[in-house]
């Protein structure tokens, strides 16, 4: 019998189980979180409640299936040691785990600051902190915000920060402020149907420093292979994108801007030294002599996470030492590779089933069955990592248990 070992059960690899089962391949998933949703869970804003449920939807249907064991709450390098399971001469192991570590800000010293935050945790701040049992990192929200970073995942902070701005000042002349509802119509439309105008509240707002120009953001993607004609044709589609987002939210966009030291004063961090780009051959070159100032009560990173070390397992840098991204093969490892946000770090849901599509059709071939002996040391693994966290085994119990 062929048996996969799958670590993270979220959208790569519940993508990678389902093909895997549909061809007869035993998976078993191991994720850390109670469920495994991963970053749908808390890496996208709680607007996204439609696109959230559909894939939880996918996620659940796999992890019910006949094929698959599911062991939750339980993280490799904590509570399992990779040797342990790389010596259990499984047919294969998959890394899903996504990417949960947010890049390191390239300035020194910009985490002693508390109006500094890093991505995750303010995405995860904005989905939970109205709940009357929240115990998270904790934000205080200022108006005139800079958000380091470009992509579709920092147009999401530069989103949350608008509507918490405008909720910060209608709140008292708006019973009720939905910023869901806010987030769907758009802020303009959101103050027309109550009667204000955006001006009138006096908000600096947040601002988008992006340190290559407008059409090199990666808002669509590009097939590496795209001829010319497509290539333009997707780079002002991502300037055509980035206007509507502008004008739906209101934020600022400075490009071709990176920052290069902290602008602090008396002690406070009050904004960031930047220094203006020329783009040459898609990449930023530095102009001479281009520094200034840019003012800022709150700096937000949004640069991109990486995977989580695990001992054990080979590392190239700060990412996953991976000698074939589309195979996801791991260097000096034999049946080990990677999938999803662990080795694409583009963070998004297309490109991780992507990944894991692609992942599994370049190594469905290489799985092998297991002998018999090797199928009962599992299975005894199986039994003892599900009793540690107290699952049954019934997937649907499990989840509608509180």
């Amino acid at each position: 019998m062929k048996v996969v070992l799958i670590i993270g059960g979220a959208v790569s690899g519940s993508t990678a189980a389902r093909k895997l089962t549909e061809n007869g391949v035993r998976c078993v998933i191991v994720d850390q979180n109670r469920l495994p949703y991963g970053k749908i869970e808390d890496g996208l804003p709680r607007w996204h409640e439609k696109q959230r449920l559909s894939e939880y939807s996918k996620i659940d249907e796999v992890m019910a299936h006949d094929l698959v064991d599911f062991i939750p709450l339980t993280k490799v390098g904590d509570h399992i040691n990779f040797e342990e399971i790389y010596d259990m001469n499984w047919s294969c192991v998959y890394f899903a785990n996504g990417a949960w570590r947010d890049r390191l800000f390239p300035i020194k010293g910009v985490e002693e600051f508390s109006n500094f935050y890093y991505q995750n945790p303010f995405v995860y701040w904005f989905n939970h902190y109205h709940e009357d049992d929240y115990n998270g990192p904790e934000v205080v929200i200022q108006d005139d915000i800079l958000v380091v970073g470009g992509g579709l995942a920092s147009i999401d902070v530069c989103k949350i920060t608008q509507l918490e701005l405008v909720k910060e000042k209608i709140q008292s002349r708006v019973k009720n402020v939905d910023v869901i509802d806010m987030e769907h119509k758009g802020i303009p439309r959101y103050l027309e149907e109550h009667n204000i105008d955006y001006n009138s509240l006096g908000i600096k707002g947040t601002t988008l420093i992006y340190r290559r120009d407008i059409e090199n953001m990666p808002l669509t993607t590009i097939p590496f292979d795209a001829k010319p004609e497509m290539v333009e044709k997707r780079r002002q589609a991502r300037r055509k994108i980035l206007n509507k987002t502008q004008e739906k939210f209101l934020f600022n966009v400075l490009e071709c801007i990176q920052p290069i030291a902290l602008n602090i004063v008396e002690g406070n961090l009050e904004g960031l030294e930047i220094i203006k780009n020329k783009i040459v051959d898609n990449q930023p070159i530095p102009i001479d002599d281009s520094n200034q100032i840019l003012k800022g009560n709150i700096v937000i990173s949004s640069i991109g996470s990486l995977p989580e070390p695990i001992d054990g397992l080979p590392m190239n840098g700060s990412t996953y030492d991976i000698i074939d991204e589309d195979s996801g093969k791991f260097n000096n490892l034999d049946k080990v590779h990677g999938m999803g946000n662990a080795i694409t770090g583009k963070g998004n849901i297309k490109a991780s089933r992507v990944s894991a599509k692609t992942v599994g059709d370049l190594t469905i071939d290489l799985i092998q069955d297991i002998d018999s002996e090797s199928l009962e040391h599992i299975d005894g693994k199986i039994k003892k990592w599900q009793s540690r966290s107290s699952y049954n085994g019934n997937y649907f119990e499990w989840k509608s248990k509180k």
